[in-house]
């Protein structure tokens, strides 16, 4: 799904993740083009968990907490579309793996952008990998 915040002097694309809706948004200047894109073949991958209306109803949530949090009165004739797109974004992570007095604990990196994600996606990974 893409969806877009427009007013008449930009427009911007957040996607949401499909799996829990529980990481932050990825924001896009444009969508990506196939000569951006890697095609990988693998099992290992979350299936999305939320429906088409959970999803559209998080994403318009999210959406006005980052309007909130720019300035809302920055805003003229702000425009919040939302648009059914037939694109799926897999974004990879790597996954390390540790010991906290007994408990197998991980840590994600964000492979693209490789920067440390936080609680919200080791959280992710444990609850799929304990399932």
């Amino acid at each position: 799904m893409r969806y877009v915040l427009r007013n008449r002097a930009e427009t911007n694309l957040f996607a949401l993740d499909a799996v829990a809706g529980a990481l932050d948004l990825f924001e896009f200047s444009e969508l990506p083009g196939s000569e951006e894109l890697i095609r990988v073949e693998t099992r290992n991958f979350l299936p999305p968990g939320l429906t088409e209306e959970q999803a559209e109803n998080l994403i318009r949530e999210k959406v006005l907490r980052v309007i909130f949090q720019r300035g809302l009165f920055k805003l003229r004739d702000p425009w919040l579309e939302i648009v059914d797109e037939p694109v799926k974004l897999y974004m990879p992570y790597w996954i390390g793996f540790y010991d906290r007095r007994g408990t197998v604990r991980c840590r994600v990196m964000d492979a693209v952008r490789r920067q440390v994600e936080g609680a919200k996606a080791s959280t992710l990974f444990e609850e799929w990998l304990a399932a």
